[in-house]
This record gives structure tokens, C-alpha cells and sequence, in this order.
């Protein structure tokens, strides 16, 4: 088993545990927190670190960053607290979330129909689904049936699995040759399938990638339009109100004193604003 420096296990893994290092210093409180959260003095946070640039370990020091860690640091410091992230694969968050493993759920998750049933979700960005291809890929794909008979990757219990099982489903019942998709662990896993030409596509969220093509240019491109549009929250539980109304008051305030259009601007997401 491989230990990453603060303790973090390989991102490899299915189960990680908590990383500890926090993104942000506790300050005096905006925002009246939840008791618990007090005597804490943290919000715990259960992540899947694996879908840059929402999400990520960073390269050089092993420990939580993105979009997503910024926006979590930037709302636990307006309850007077600091922020810490569990790290999960995606299919687990809710039900680590249920098992009272952390407080909240923040991992780029989109606010769906079946998942609100579930939880309550402070939503702060909006974003999409989007097959992404190589950039010497020949491919044309105007629909996910563009993709019969094609490897296309994608990360577990992710929308994008969700889409492709469907259209897959679809393809064989019209008697054409089905999609064969391939489930990773973490996204990021997914991605890297395609870099290596091990798949023909890859089914992410939209902004990955500009990401990935500023990470190492010309490397990628949009195979077509976004499939869906989601507003991305952070979940917790239904019975939690009291910490789902903290954060709304923290995203706004945050919304009103230039933290969020700060935090948008240094990941280029100014065109996620919510």
C-alpha cells in the first residue's frame, strides 16, 4: 500500500482517508455555524480528489486543490472554521454523507432530481456533460450513438455512465453494435485511459477540457455540444438544515465581498457563475 506524504493513501484506491492538511485558516465567524460544526472547528467535507480542476491531489505537495477545495475553504472560513476533505470515489459520497462520515458533500455533483430526494444541495456553479475526444481523433460524433461499437471511459457513478449506458442500451435495441464502456474508479483514471489511446473517448464535464488542454496544449478536444446542463451543489443531509443554511448565507456572502468571482477567475470558470 502506497502512503502519500500527510497520510493521504493512494488516490488509486476505492476508500481513502481523511486528508490533513486544511486549505484555509479559520477566521471570526460571518456566518452563525451549526453547534457541532463549532465544537468541531471544521466542515468535513466528503470528496473525490480525482476530477481536476474541480477536484484534485496537487502534483508537488500531495494534498487537496481546485475549484471546488477553494469554494469549500472560502465558505468554512465564513463559518469561523477551517475545511477538510474525505476522500472518496464519486459513487460513494452519498452514502458515506448517510453514514454520517462527513458533514457535506462538495464533488463538481449535479443538483439531480434523484439525487435531491436524497439530500439538499447550496448550489454555486453550473456546468455540463460532454464527450471529450483526442485532438488527432478522426472521430465525428454528433450524438452518443456516433460512439456504436466504440470504447468511450468514464468515471463510476457519474452522470456521463449514466448517458452512455442509456445510449448503449438504445444502440441494441436498434439492433446496431453497443457502446462499450469502460468504468474507472476515479475520472481522472478515466481520462488518462484516453490519453494512452486505450479508448476513443472520454465522458466528462465540459470545462475539463480547457483544463486539460492548458495542462498540456492541443491535447484534446469537444466531441460535439454539452449533453445536459446541471447546476453543481454542495449536498447535505435533509435532516441538516441548519448547515444547509449556513452555507447559502456563506455563498452569498461570498458572492457579495468578490471571493466568488475571485475564485471563478483564478480556475477560468467565469462562465460557470451562478
Amino acid at each position: 500500500m502506497t502512503v502519500f506524504p500527510s497520510g493521504l493513501l493512494s488516490p488509486t484506491l476505492a476508500f481513502l482517508v481523511l486528508a490533513p492538511m486544511v486549505t484555509a485558516s479559520a477566521q471570526a465567524a460571518e456566518v452563525v455555524a451549526p453547534a457541532s460544526i463549532t465544537a468541531a472547528g471544521k466542515v468535513l467535507f466528503c470528496t473525490e480528489l480525482a476530477t481536476p480542476p474541480w477536484e484534485m491531489l496537487d502534483p508537488a505537495t500531495q494534498q487537496p486543490a481546485g475549484f471546488d477545495i477553494d469554494i469549500a475553504a472560502a465558505l468554512s472560513e465564513q463559518l469561523g472554521v477551517i475545511n477538510e476533505h474525505k476522500n472518496l470515489t464519486f459513487d460513494g459520497l452519498i452514502p458515506a454523507l448517510q453514514a454520517g462520515q462527513c458533514d457535506a458533500v462538495i464533488s463538481c455533483m449535479y443538483d439531480k432530481p434523484a439525487r435531491r430526494e436524497i439530500v439538499d444541495f447550496v448550489n454555486y456553479a453550473v456546468t455540463g456533460t460532454s464527450p471529450i475526444l483526442r485532438a488527432d481523433s478522426t472521430l465525428q460524433v454528433t450524438s452518443l450513438d456516433d460512439f456504436s461499437g466504440k470504447k468511450v471511459s468514464v468515471g463510476v457513478g457519474s452522470t456521463g455512465e449514466q448517458l452512455l449506458m442509456e445510449a448503449s442500451e438504445r444502440l441494441k435495441a436498434a439492433g446496431r453494435p453497443p457502446i462499450e464502456v469502460v468504468v474507472l474508479q476515479t475520472s481522472n483514471e478515466a481520462f488518462q485511459q484516453l490519453m494512452a489511446g486505450l479508448v476513443d473517448a472520454y465522458m466528462g464535464a465540459t470545462d475539463q477540457a480547457a483544463y486539460f488542454n492548458n495542462q498540456n496544449p492541443n491535447s484534446v478536444k469537444l466531441g460535439g455540444e454539452p449533453l445536459n446542463k446541471f447546476e453543481v451543489g454542495i449536498a447535505t443531509l435533509k435532516a441538516n438544515t441548519e448547515l444547509h443554511d449556513a452555507l447559502a448565507e456563506a455563498l452569498k456572502n461570498i458572492k457579495e465581498n468578490g471571493t466568488y468571482d475571485e475564485i471563478l477567475a483564478k480556475w477560468s470558470f467565469e462562465a460557470l457563475a451562478i
